[in-house]
Order: C-alpha cells, then sequence, then structure tokens
C-alpha cells in the first residue's frame, strides 16, 4: 500500500515540476491551469496524509521555477511567495477559523478582497521615488531583473509623485487584454507561428524578450496588487491609484459577511472584465494581524486566493462537423470528449469559420485549449502543442451542404463566410424559426428547440412567419399542437396567445425577426424609425436607405436582395392580420441629456472612451474633448489627469461608468414602455 502511495507522489511531483518548466520557463503549457491546480492539489493531499512518505523536495515546498538565464538573477529583498488556494464557502470559513485562532481574542480582523488578475507577477523597486528595478517572481526567493521590459509598459509609472515615499517596492502582475491577445495571434497566424494558449502565456512570453521595443508593441498593462510595508491594504491600494498606477475595477473591504457576496457576484461580473481574472485574492488589511499570522514557507496565512470554475480546460478533438445558420453560413464545431468546463460537460465547441479553422491546424485527434470567458458557447482557441498525430488528415471544406445537398460558396469574394446557396435549406428555415421566436426578436414564449424542431418536421410551412397563419383556424391549430410532444392542450393555447400577442409586437420587432443578414436589433430600430412601417421600407431607395444609421452600401444592397426576393411580404403580414406597433417620433428634447455637453476623461472599468462617447450621444449630449465652463458633465475614470482638475474648479458635476449605464438602461427601459 505504502509503495503505491510512494509511487503516485512520485508521479505527481515528476508532473507537477514538468508542467511548471513549460509553464514558466518555455511559454508552452500542454494542459490548463485548472488541470495543473488538480495535480498539485492532490499531491498536497497525498503529502498530509503520509507526512512521513512526503519528499523534502518535493514542489510543493517551492512556490516557482528557478529563473531562466537570459536575464540577469535578482534576490528578492522579501520572499514573493505564493497564495494557498481556496474553492467554496466552506474553505472560506475554514481560512477565517485559523486566522482567528492565530490573533489575540480581541483582534478584529478586516479584509480585503481584490480580483485575481491572470498574468506574470512582478516586483518593482522605487528608489529616490525613481524606478530602479523590476524582478519576475522567479522561484520566490530569486527573480529575474526585466526593468527594461518594464519600463516599456505604459501603466507602469516610472517616477512617483513627490508625496510617494523615497522608496518602496509595488507589487503586481503584468497582464495582455483579451483584445490585444486575438490581435496578437491574428499577426502570428499570418507569420505561421504558433498561437498564445490564453493571454497569461502571451504576457509571459513577452516579458521573456530581449527586446524591449518588442514588449513596448505588444501593450501590456500593470495592475498593482500590493505595496511592501504598508500598515494598511486598502489605504496602499488607493494610493497608488493616486501614484499613476491601475485601480482595480471590482474590490470591497469588511467582514466577511461582505467578501462572501463579492465573491458570488464576482463569478459572472468579471467575465464582462477586457482582462483575465480567475478568481479574488482575500488578505488581512491591518499590517500589525498580517506580522502577527506570518507566512509558512511558501505562503501568508493573512491571505488566501479563492478560485473559480476553470474558464479553460484541454480535451481531444474526436471530429468536426458542420452547422448551418439561418443566413445559410456554415460553421465547423468541434466535437471533443466530453470534459467539466465553468460547471457544464462540454462535448462540443465552436470553430467559428473554415479560415480560423486551418489558421488553428487543428487535426483529428489532436488535443485544444477549450475556453468559455464571457460567451455561454465554448470555443477552441489554441492546439496544444505537439499533439497533431502524425497520421492526421487536415480538415477540408464540405463540397456541398451537409443538410440539403446544396451547392456552397461565399455571396462576395471578400467575404470569410461559406454558405449555403438552397433557399429551401431545411436547416435554414430551422434556424430561421427559432431566431424568429427568440428574445430578442418576437419573443414567442413556448417557441424553443423541440417546437422548433416539429414545425419544422411538419411541412407545413415555408417561412418562419407562416406559423401565424395557426391563428386563423385556432380549433384545428390547437388539435395539431397537441399532437406533438410535450404539447398538452394547455400549452397548445398558451402558444396560440403568444402567436396572437407577436401580431403587435414593435415594429423593429418585426424587422429584426425576418432574419435578414446583418440586421441586428439596434439597425432594426433605425430603420422603423426612419420608415414607420414594412411597407415604406420595403419601397425605399438607396439614398434613403444610406442614410440611415449604420447602414452603408453593403447592408443597403442586402436589404434591396431581401426585398427582391420576398416581394410580397409586407402584403402576406397584412393579410395575417399582423399590424407591427409603429415607432413614436423621437426628437433630441426627449433624450435624457439632451442639451448636456459632456466630457469623458480616464480609464473606465469596462467601456472604451469612444464606446463610453457613443453612449452620450445616443443619450442626446454632445460630446466635447475637452472641458470648459460650457461642460455640464465630466464622465471620469482611472488616471484622470487635468481634465478632473479644470471639472473640480469649475464645480462641474463628476459622474462615473455606473451612471453612464445606469442612464441607458432607464432610457432603454422608457424605450420598452
Amino acid at each position: 500500500m505504502d509503495i503505491d502511495i510512494a509511487i503516485r507522489m512520485k508521479y505527481l511531483s515528476d508532473q507537477v515540476l514538468e508542467h511548471r518548466r513549460r509553464y514558466y520557463i518555455l511559454d508552452q503549457p500542454v494542459i490548463s491551469d485548472a488541470e495543473y491546480d488538480t495535480l498539485e492539489r492532490e499531491l498536497r493531499q497525498l503529502e498530509a496524509d503520509y507526512p512521513l512518505l512526503a519528499d523534502p523536495n518535493s514542489p510543493t515546498n517551492r512556490v516557482g521555477v528557478p529563473p531562466l538565464d537570459k536575464f540577469d538573477k535578482v534576490g528578492h529583498r522579501t520572499p514573493m511567495l505564493s497564495l494557498d488556494n481556496a474553492y467554496s464557502e466552506e474553505d472560506m470559513r475554514n481560512w477565517e477559523g485559523r486566522v482567528k485562532r492565530g490573533l489575540p481574542a480581541d483582534a478584529v480582523p478586516l479584509y480585503c478582497a481584490d480580483l485575481k488578475v491572470d498574468g506574470l507577477s512582478l516586483a518593482l523597486r522605487y528608489e529616490g521615488r525613481m524606478l530602479v528595478r523590476a524582478i519576475t517572481r522567479g522561484d520566490g526567493e530569486t527573480g529575474e531583473d526585466v526593468t527594461e521590459n518594464a519600463r516599456a509598459i505604459a501603466d507602469i509609472p516610472l517616477e512617483l509623485p513627490m508625496n510617494a515615499p523615497e522608496t518602496a517596492e509595488v507589487r503586481g502582475e503584468v497582464f495582455l487584454s483579451r483584445k490585444r491577445w486575438e490581435e496578437l495571434n491574428t499577426e502570428r497566424d499570418a507569420r505561421g507561428e504558433q498561437r498564445f494558449a490564453n493571454p497569461r502565456n502571451a504576457a509571459s512570453g513577452t516579458m521573456k524578450l530581449l527586446d524591449s521595443r518588442e514588449v513596448a508593441a505588444r501593450r501590456l498593462q500593470f495592475m498593482p496588487w500590493q505595496l511592501l510595508e504598508a500598515n494598511d491594504h486598502a489605504e496602499a491600494m488607493l494610493n497608488l491609484s493616486k501614484w499613476g498606477f491601475a485601480s482595480m475595477p471590482a474590490k470591497i473591504e469588511g467582514g466577511m459577511e461582505k467578501i462572501i457576496p463579492f465573491i458570488d457576484t464576482q463569478q459572472d461580473a468579471r467575465l464582462k472584465l477586457p482582462f483575465d481574472t480567475d478568481g479574488i485574492v482575500i488578505k488581512i488589511q491591518q499590517a500589525e494581524y498580517q506580522q502577527i499570522l506570518g507566512n509558512t514557507d511558501r505562503a501568508p496565512r493573512w491571505a488566501i486566493a479563492f478560485k473559480y470554475p476553470a474558464t479553460q480546460i484541454t480535451s481531444t478533438l474526436i471530429g468536426i462537423t458542420w452547422q448551418v445558420g439561418r443566413s445559410g453560413r456554415l460553421t465547423p464545431v468541434a466535437e471533443l470528449e466530453p470534459i467539466e468546463l465553468a460547471g457544464s460537460t462540454v462535448r462540443r465547441a465552436t470553430l467559428h469559420n473554415f479560415d480560423e479553422l486551418k489558421r488553428l491546424g487543428a487535426y483529428i485527434g489532436c488535443k485544444v485549449f477549450l475556453e468559455k470567458g464571457g460567451d455561454v458557447i465554448p470555443k477552441v482557441v489554441a492546439v496544444v502543442p505537439d499533439t497533431v498525430p502524425d497520421d492526421a488528415i487536415a480538415p477540408e471544406m464540405p463540397p456541398a451542404c451537409p443538410i440539403c445537398s446544396g451547392t456552397v460558396g461565399k455571396d462576395t469574394e471578400d467575404e470569410v463566410a461559406i454558405r449555403c446557396q438552397n433557399d429551401e435549406c431545411p436547416a435554414k428555415f430551422q434556424a430561421r424559426l427559432r431566431h424568429f421566436g427568440s428574445k430578442n426578436a418576437l419573443d414567442i414564449e413556448g417557441l424553443g428547440d423541440a417546437l422548433v424542431d416539429q414545425l419544422v418536421a411538419s411541412q407545413r410551412f415555408n417561412h418562419p412567419w407562416e406559423i401565424l397563419g395557426l391563428l386563423k383556424e385556432p380549433i384545428q391549430s390547437i388539435v395539431f399542437l397537441s399532437s406533438m410532444e410535450r404539447m398538452a392542450k394547455k400549452s397548445a393555447r398558451n402558444f396560440m396567445q403568444s402567436l396572437a400577442d407577436a401580431k403587435v409586437k414593435p415594429l423593429w420587432r418585426w424587422i429584426h425577426a425576418l432574419g435578414i443578414p446583418f440586421i441586428g436589433a439596434k439597425t432594426a430600430e433605425n430603420l422603423a424609425q426612419a420608415f414607420g412601417s414594412l411597407e415604406s421600407l420595403w419601397s425605399a431607395e438607396d439614398t434613403a436607405l444610406l442614410s440611415v444609421g449604420e447602414i452603408g452600401p453593403k447592408i443597403a444592397r442586402v436589404l434591396k436582395d431581401y426585398f427582391q426576393r420576398h416581394p410580397c411580404l409586407p402584403a402576406q403580414l397584412s393579410n395575417l392580420g399582423i399590424i407591427p406597433e409603429k415607432p413614436a417620433p423621437k426628437t433630441a428634447n426627449d433624450l435624457p441629456l439632451s442639451g448636456q455637453t459632456a466630457v469623458v476623461t480616464g480609464t473606465l472599468p469596462t467601456l472604451s472612451r469612444e464606446e463610453a462617447e457613443n453612449l452620450l450621444v445616443k443619450l442626446g449630449a454632445k460630446v466635447k474633448g475637452s472641458v470648459s465652463r460650457k461642460t455640464t458633465v465630466l464622465i471620469a475614470g482611472e488616471k484622470t489627469g487635468s481634465k478632473l482638475e479644470k471639472a473640480q474648479e469649475f464645480n462641474i458635476p463628476i459622474r462615473d461608468e455606473s451612471w453612464l449605464k445606469g442612464m441607458s438602461n432607464d432610457k432603454k427601459h422608457s424605450d420598452s414602455n
């Protein structure tokens, strides 16, 4: 028994060391963070259960791996330790219990919770308020001197202000935004280079480049998470933001009754951020309590990392199938060995299009990295290095539609998408019918996947709007619907009522529900506002279409083509008794910020400057680039600079992103009523 345990511990130890080497040194991980955590967690548990068999040189006693020889090695003045992990509320409560047992009976610890940014840890030393050295974590005792690379990161101040201490050490995370990661992968695809599996991998690889000019071109970012020797963590983080560092977009302070709900709310909220996070770091706020609790060999007792379920994992690609969308677009889908990801079992993942499939270099039998970030549908982001079988065959584009065997091809030369050209393709009709009743279109309750499949199989309908014809013969229609699987008479009656309600839905919903290529909800709203009826839209000239917001020559051509293919559609809908609700005319005075002059400054948590300004315009405001006495509101984020000072001087109201989003949500609510 002990021999089996010892063999297992040796195997796990070797695996952990190898994967650390690939992660920290080669920047070529072959398993996901979650899979690595599982290996290390099992090794720790076995060492705890069988201490006499534990190896004193186990990797669990080390923070990282020995540093590379590419850069000078520099020792940390204070060890740069790792963190113990928690995975549940029970783990958090157990940690809290250990904290309280380690402190005096009358101690009242306060906690700070910050996002755990997924990047590369860095220690910045300032002397005479000037940046003199930047050191990677390395093995926790010794790191690599990457000062020149750190100087190339715009978020790292080269000089601290006069109100900062003469000497300071700021620790934080170097990271890459998801958008920039995708751009870098596109560039690497064009050069035939291996893709970065994730933004963290890209950031780590970038910091190990010897040419700081190339580092600057990659546009890394830095987020601080500790000011060494500070008396109060929360106060220190606030000071860092005042000294020019970025600020955590989400954080909280207080007792555990505040920390636990914060952890819960951030599980979904963090996915909307422009960068990756994999958990929350919880720390004791007071430095005196940190000193009392101290550290183990590898981690501080006064801090812990709560880790969320994995959003990236690896699986084996066992096949590729093709889906046909409502516009006929063929989308390759990865068929995978079932794997748990972010709380659900994943068997399929999107591969976007054939060009993306070729860029990935995905072959049947290889292992792939899967990701489930802000998207509900998992996607394949990269192929695991060195896993493509020698006898693998490159995937090919289907010679015909996999559903109807119709011709496939591109609508235009410059288009990436391959589409089925058969207008009668059942798969296209099926997808259009799903879209027709979706929440963003007509919101027809009961028109789910099961009913859609059966309605299509009945062959009674050729176009989505024809299901409204069921209302002409309600008794026969209820009998017809009741004969379908999982449709009792009550469900059939409720569905018929949903169809009746759809007849008078707003015009923009009807335009969007038709499934015209490139016509999303916003463009549909613009068209409804501009033309007021389907009849007017169908008879519109090119010049009238092009005068509508978000309509360019390409979309105008698509609209005209759709009108020509369905010339009698407005009359057909009218014969079915469909009378879409006409939009109320809007004037600038109806908008919440009409008459206001707005300026945006600083870095907002989730919106880009352009997105914020577009939102202000939609709300009726005039947007200017500089603050003057005519400015009526300033939208401020982090790193505001002189615009904030000028606004304060002129007593101009200062608002943040949440206020702006609240105004937008209020407008949407008002519009829907």
